[in-house]
């Protein structure tokens, strides 16, 4: 990536920015209210498909597994035991909340922080990369309320908060890695890790993007510790890196002595236990489930009785729903074209590329949704890729956000009246 313009961030006052990001939040709190309002829901209210306050309870009482069936969860069936089948890291956020409400945590005001808190480290990161700041803001509301990561937030189930989760701290641990050196200043890149492998454990596919975290690390400690060395060899700069991947080797080790304690695999956090999987006859994931999914994914809205019908189940136009793709895949083009593609953004193709395609081969692909939640997982990554060299928005750009907002909004107000 070209690096962060910070001499044109200097032309504006910073009170500027400070400005923006408080306008930006207070945007994006109001349309989520306007949303909840016209849902009639409670910003306080516990949701009862949030099985991880049901798994913060059962650690609190020493067990590992629930004390008995809810047949309205994913819940995973292994040795006559009933498991929360979802990675477990929002769960630590439940076990503390616990504390103070027992088992009616306000997992929809939860969803709410990471909905905002994700607003708030994308205005932060874009902040960097020379932007003004009305630009900045835009962007910012774009990333969260145009796409459907608007309509995920609006309640409290384990899905919705799993991928919110996911994608805040993609989003803080994207802000953490490009953070620029200061004299002193760790944190960053402590935090950049540790966020990436709190992803991981909401959403595991997140995991394909470690390489571009590690790569920015080796970069960053090459900055840190050998500025001054015309050559430095490449064990010495992992050697600086180990005392970075701690914390993140721990939540990983973490994650691996509860699978196993639970299932008999590290790599198993329960999903394969559910009924429709190993009773059923369904499979979680197949190479045959891709062809579907993939014409699912470009099928388009169409009117019915002079009414616009969204498909139910398994995603639709995820263009439509996600624009942030059409704009990322016009800015590849130019970059192919002036052949200015750098080796982060080789990292993130790559990566992103992956992701999309793994994402693919679930047989249900999110099932009964709005647009193509699953996508959601890869937008903190493609606005990083796609804005942080983009030297002007177009119209194109403009129309393409000023859409995703738009549709977002009515499609979550259709989703939620007539779905």
């Amino acid at each position: 990536m070209t690096k962060i313009k910070n001499e044109q961030v200097s032309s504006f006052q910073m009170n500027d920015y400070n400005r923006g990001l408080v306008v930006t939040l207070f945007a994006a709190l109001l349309i989520y209210l306007f949303l909840a309002f016209l849902y009639g829901y409670n910003l306080f209210e516990h949701s009862p498909y949030d099985s991880y306050t049901l798994q913060a309870l059962a650690w609190r009482s020493g067990r590992l597994s629930l004390d008995r069936n809810y047949d309205w969860l994913e819940l995973a069936v292994y040795n006559g035991q009933y498991y929360v089948s979802f990675p477990p890291f929002p769960t630590v956020i439940m076990l503390f909340l616990s504390l103070f409400f027992g088992g009616d945590t306000p997992s929809m005001a939860v969803n709410l922080c990471f909905f905002l808190g994700s607003t708030a480290f994308a205005y932060l990161t874009v902040k960097r990369f020379g932007r003004k700041p009305f630009e900045t803001a835009f962007i910012a509301l774009f990333l969260t309320t145009g796409c459907n990561l608007l309509e995920l937030s609006m309640t409290g189930g384990v899905w919705n908060i799993a991928q919110g989760a996911s994608f805040f701290f993609t989003m803080a641990s994207i802000y953490a890695m490009e953070t620029p050196y200061e004299k002193g200043r760790t944190l960053p890149l402590i935090l950049g890790p540790f966020c990436i492998a709190a992803a991981v454990g909401c959403r595991p596919f997140q995991a394909v993007y470690v390489p571009y975290v590690l790569f920015r690390l080796y970069q960053q400690c090459q900055k840190r510790f050998f500025a001054k060395e015309k050559q430095v060899s490449f064990p010495e700069v992992l050697r600086r890196m180990i005392p970075y991947l701690i914390l993140p080797a721990l939540v990983a080790a973490a994650y691996a002595i509860l699978n196993f304690a639970r299932f008999g695999n590290i790599f198993e956090f329960g999903h394969n236990y559910l009924p429709e999987f190993s009773t059923e006859g369904g499979v979680q994931f197949s190479a045959g489930h891709w062809l579907n999914n993939v014409k699912n994914i470009f099928r388009l809205p169409y009117f019915q009785n002079n009414q616009l019908i969204f498909p139910k189940a398994y995603g639709f136009a995820f263009y439509l729903c996600n624009p942030l793709f059409l704009i990322g895949l016009i800015e590849t083009f130019r970059r192919f074209i002036r052949k200015s593609l750098d080796r982060v953004d080789i990292i993130l193709l790559i990566s992103m590329f992956l992701h999309i395609n793994l994402l693919l081969l679930h047989r249900t692909f999110g099932g009964v949704q709005f647009g193509t939640r699953y996508l959601v997982d890869a937008l903190p990554m493609l606005a990083f890729y796609t804005f942080s060299r983009k030297e002007k928005l177009t119209l194109v750009d403009w129309l393409l956000m000023v859409w995703g907002i738009a549709f977002n909004f009515y499609g979550s107000l259709i989703y939620f009246y007539f779905i």
